[in-house]
C-alpha cells in the first residue's frame, strides 16, 4: 500500500478500515455495563456535535485525540477533548 492510500502515513491500515459502516457494527458487538455508557440521547447528541466538528477527519476519527468518535462518545464520563473546550456540553 502507498503512502496516499493512508489516513495516517505510519499506518498500514487502508481508507476501508475508517468505513463508518464497519466502525458502527464495531461498536455494536462491544457490551458496556449500561451504568457506565451514556443515555442514549446523550449519545446522539455527542454524534451531532462532532459530527458538526471541524476536527472531524473521514466521518469517523477526532483529529484531537486520534479516537474513533463513536467509540468515544459512547462512556457516561467522557469527554469532548476539543482545545477550545468540549462541545458536548
Amino acid at each position: 500500500m502507498n503512502t496516499e492510500d493512508r489516513l495516517c502515513p505510519h499506518c498500514e491500515l487502508g481508507q476501508d478500515f475508517f468505513n463508518p459502516e464497519k466502525i458502527a457494527a464495531l461498536v455494536a458487538e462491544i457490551k458496556i455495563d449500561p451504568s457506565l455508557a451514556a443515555e442514549k440521547d446523550v449519545y446522539e447528541k455527542r454524534l451531532k456535535a462532532c459530527g458538526e466538528c471541524d476536527a472531524l477527519r473521514d466521518e469517523v476519527l477526532c483529529s484531537h485525540c486520534g479516537c474513533f468518535i463513536l467509540f468515544r462518545a459512547r462512556p457516561a464520563k467522557s469527554y469532548c477533548p476539543h482545545p477550545a473546550g468540549d462541545k458536548w456540553k
